[in-house]
């Protein structure tokens, strides 16, 4: 099945960087797994990469992928992390889409 997150969604991540691994590379690492190997996961890890430079030093955005990391289940040790991830409750665990807020 085709998983292809819009850059949109790649955005709301609020990706930032460092020199070494961040919270935001653990995270976009794992959300772009779970694009098809070939043009569309290297398009993903292109985009991630750009986010993170952009923002390379937002405390605010680090803490909140780090926040995510904990709820984000990851494709190389969890066999249905993709599945997950395209749920709606997946992608608010993974940041790609928020809650909605309760109707009165």
């Amino acid at each position: 099945m085709n998983r292809l997150l819009p850059i949109a969604a790649l955005a709301g991540l609020a990706l930032g960087a460092g020199a070494c691994a961040t919270p935001c590379d653990e995270l976009g690492t794992r959300i772009c797994a779970c694009q098809p190997a070939g043009a569309a996961r290297d398009a993903c890890d292109r985009a991630v990469k750009q986010l993170v430079r952009e923002a390379k030093s937002d405390e605010a955005q680090q803490d909140f992928c780090d926040s995510k990391l904990g709820s984000c289940p990851d494709p190389a040790t969890d066999a249905t992390a993709c599945d997950t991830m395209n749920t709606p409750a997946g992608k608010v665990a993974c940041g790609l889409a928020y809650t909605p807020p309760a109707t009165p």
